[in-house]
């Protein structure tokens, strides 16, 4: 014989069977788990001096979108918080719960990006294609081709009275596929920012 009463057995018993239990999900978590209440997993936890969850007190929600960051980490990493928003349609708010601080580690700077990108740009092209494509102000082009001493553009446009034309017919189907190749390289930029 073991030496101990029925009641003492008893409480070892249900020691054991809640060892076993991660008392590091919140007791809302535990509930739907295991079919109890919420007020009977927190008596339970007190009964066994099981800590605090350290997520304690956190909207389901909350914890919700936290497993969604987890399981997409791979798909959010190098995005800036801005995308992050716009993409995943998160509220203006977001930044304030706990989403914010588990990705912020994986998130790039997003005041690191530059406004316009130069350096994507196809100088070749006249200014007034370059503006339109890359969603730049009037004459900004210029004023930055003549600021850093860029060569004027390869194409030269004699101005009508409706529309602008090339100076040279053979000029007109390179100029063209220039053109389509940086709406091209454009759209991937703008489709990724």
């Amino acid at each position: 014989m073991t030496g101990l009463s029925p009641r003492q057995l008893q409480r070892r018993a249900f020691l054991a069977k809640w060892s076993k239990v991660d008392w590091s999900k919140q007791n809302s978590e535990l509930a739907d788990e295991m079919g109890f209440s919420r007020e009977r997993i927190r008596q339970i936890r007190q009964k066994v001096s099981a800590p605090q969850s350290p997520h304690h007190g956190r909207l389901r929600k909350s914890a919700a979108a936290l497993q969604w960051a987890k399981d997409n980490l791979d798909k959010l990493k190098g995005l800036s918080a801005a995308e992050l928003g716009r993409k995943y349609g998160l509220g203006p708010h977001w930044k304030h719960g706990p989403l914010y601080p588990f990705l912020k580690p994986f998130l790039r700077d997003g005041r690191l990006i530059r406004k316009h990108r130069w350096d994507l740009m196809n100088f070749r092209l006249p200014d007034r294609d370059l503006e339109r494509i890359w969603r730049v102000p009037r004459n900004m082009v210029a004023s930055y081709r003549w600021r850093n001493q860029r060569p004027p553009p390869a194409w030269c446009f004699r101005h009508g009275r409706r529309a602008t034309q090339l100076s040279r017919r053979e000029q007109l189907p390179a100029y063209r596929r220039n053109v389509k190749a940086e709406d091209r390289k454009a759209a991937r930029y703008f489709a990724q920012a």
